[in-house]
């Protein structure tokens, strides 16, 4: 079933490349397990209260939640997108105490954008406008002389950080089906992001007790933690990735492009956690929400991959295709 030449489902068993993904996955996973365990001692008890394997946890619910999303067609595609749009906006309004009214127009905007990114994207680059009038509108209506610019401000913020960031990775679903039927771009990013934090941890860990190279923070009053050497964990993590990847992007994607967007996912994913550091400091938040084991909430899992997905996006429009 088709809508504006878009499928709405599709069998993942039709895809070339959804067997290779899978055994990717688990073999990640299997991995990932033997690591904790190591980490742990090599004992099982208390394994999934450390950090590590919290964190395991969370990736068990979402790499699932994933594959169906890209797998299984725009339907399943949209609903996963917008669940993280929606998950996201509630957390921002629960957390800045925003008026719920923000909240309810928030999320209708994200179900809008969703719509017209899969299916209208000839009107998508209208959507800052649309949201900047409507929340604008909403704001006066309120008639709040107080707070009213502070609440609009934020409202509009967030439109264009997770609205329509986020909305890109439909954009870039679209852009990977002039270049073949697999999905394989999105998986690109899924893991490259993924590896970039794995890389990212293991960097700090390691090199956190050289102060020669510690003492370099990015910005020590948002995120202590955040070293250079740090960033470069980022993109060793993201070149990973996409090295995973390369079984399905290597027909299309000459190998000095894989060197570039290992560093655009390393330094922008870097700093798409930085800004989402900075707004929880602001408000004196640790996490969004406790919803993700190990990772948080909806904001602290897609903070870095909204800031990747828009500039690979525009990378591969200006650069790939041609």
């Amino acid at each position: 079933m088709t809508f504006m030449g878009s499928p709405l489902f599709l069998n993942p068993f039709y895809n070339p490349i959804f067997f290779d993904i899978i055994w990717r996955i688990v073999l990640g996973f299997a991995l990932g397990f033997v690591l904790i365990w190591a980490l742990n001692k090599f004992k099982l008890k208390g394994i999934w209260s450390s950090k590590v394997g919290l964190i395991y946890l969370g990736w068990l619910v979402l790499l699932p939640l994933y594959v169906v999303g890209i797998f299984f067609g725009w339907v399943t595609g949209m609903a996963v997108v917008f669940l993280f749009m929606f998950l996201a906006i509630w957390e921002i309004v629960r957390i800045g105490k925003i008026p719920k009214v923000y909240g309810y127009l928030l999320s209708a905007l994200a179900l809008i954008t969703v719509v017209i990114a899969a299916f209208f994207t000839s009107h998508f680059v209208l959507l800052p406008l649309f949201f900047f009038a409507t929340i604008a509108f909403t704001s006066v209506r309120r008639n709040d002389a107080e707070k009213g610019f502070y609440y609009a401000a934020v409202a509009v913020y967030v439109s264009i950080w997770i609205i329509f960031g986020l909305a890109h990775i439909e954009l870039l679903a679209h852009l990977n089906g002039q270049l073949d039927n697999t999905s394989s771009l999105l998986f690109l990013i899924v893991f490259a992001v993924t590896l970039s934090d794995i890389g990212a941890y293991i960097f700090g860990k390691l090199f956190h007790h050289f102060d020669i190279l510690d003492q370099y923070k990015i910005a020590s009053n948002l995120s202590p933690n955040k070293t250079y050497i740090g960033i470069l964990g980022h993109i060793i993590g993201a070149a990973a990735g996409v090295w995973v990847m390369q079984f399905a992007v290597a027909s299309y994607m000459p190998w000095y492009h894989w060197i570039i967007i290992s560093v655009l996912i390393g330094v922008f994913g870097s700093s798409g956690g930085m800004m989402n550091s900075m707004f929880k400091r602001y408000y004196g938040v640790k996490d969004s929400n406790s919803l993700i084991p190990g990772h948080g909430g909806a904001l602290d899992r897609i903070d870095s991959t909204i800031r990747v997905l828009i500039v690979i996006y525009y990378y591969f429009s200006f650069f790939l295709l041609k």
